[in-house]
């Protein structure tokens, strides 16, 4: 573990503990979930809140990932890259922080899973296979979506918008929930 270039004794320690034998995590998902690093899509009731990172795992080994992560955003090219290419999608540092933690992960688990030395290779060509992979499906145009259902029950916010569009599409104008037409 020690050959990936930023993870130290204790880093290294203290994330072996945690992992204990990789074996009992099936896929990397399975790693990232017990970590709590693991992307999950949030919502709250009528509010989006967008794709943020679970921390469902404890705190002190993502405490270490991190400290790992800062390092490796320094001095390890394999992972600065990745930050820098999230960085300029768009995503905040913390965001981008938390995709280097994920794929320092990903790297741990496979470097354990096989029992070989860091190497920036196999993951350079890994992800070469993937976009080709990617740029070979097809996504299918053709896919239905379910229409709303009127008689489901739904939240205030949406009935207002839903009242609001059924206004509008009657030809009748709404403004801050009142009629013009009441108003003439």
């Amino acid at each position: 573990m020690k050959t990936f270039k930023t993870i130290g004794d204790l880093s290294a320690v203290g994330l072996l503990i945690e992992i204990g034998a990789v074996e009992r995590f099936p896929t990397v998902k399975h790693l990232s979930s017990f970590f709590g690093v693991h992307p999950v899509f949030k919502i709250s009731g009528d509010g989006i809140k967008g794709v943020r990172m679970s921390k469902e795992g404890r705190k002190q080994p993502r405490a270490i990932l991190f400290m790992v992560t800062l390092a490796a955003i320094q001095r390890n090219p394999l992972i600065k890259e990745i930050y820098i290419k999230n960085l300029q999608k768009g995503k905040s540092k913390m965001d981008a922080i938390g995709v280097c933690m994920h794929k320092i992960l990903r790297i741990i688990y496979g470097m354990l899973k096989n029992n070989q030395p860091f190497d920036p290779e196999i993951d350079r060509r890994n992800r070469e296979r993937n976009l080709q992979k990617k740029n070979t499906t097809e996504i299918n145009i053709s896919r239905r979506f379910q229409q709303p259902d009127e008689n489901a029950p739904i939240s205030r916010r949406q009935n207002k918008k839903r009242k609001e569009q059924e206004m509008s599409q009657n030809g009748n104008t709404v403004m801050h929930e009142i009629n013009l037409h009441t108003l003439s």
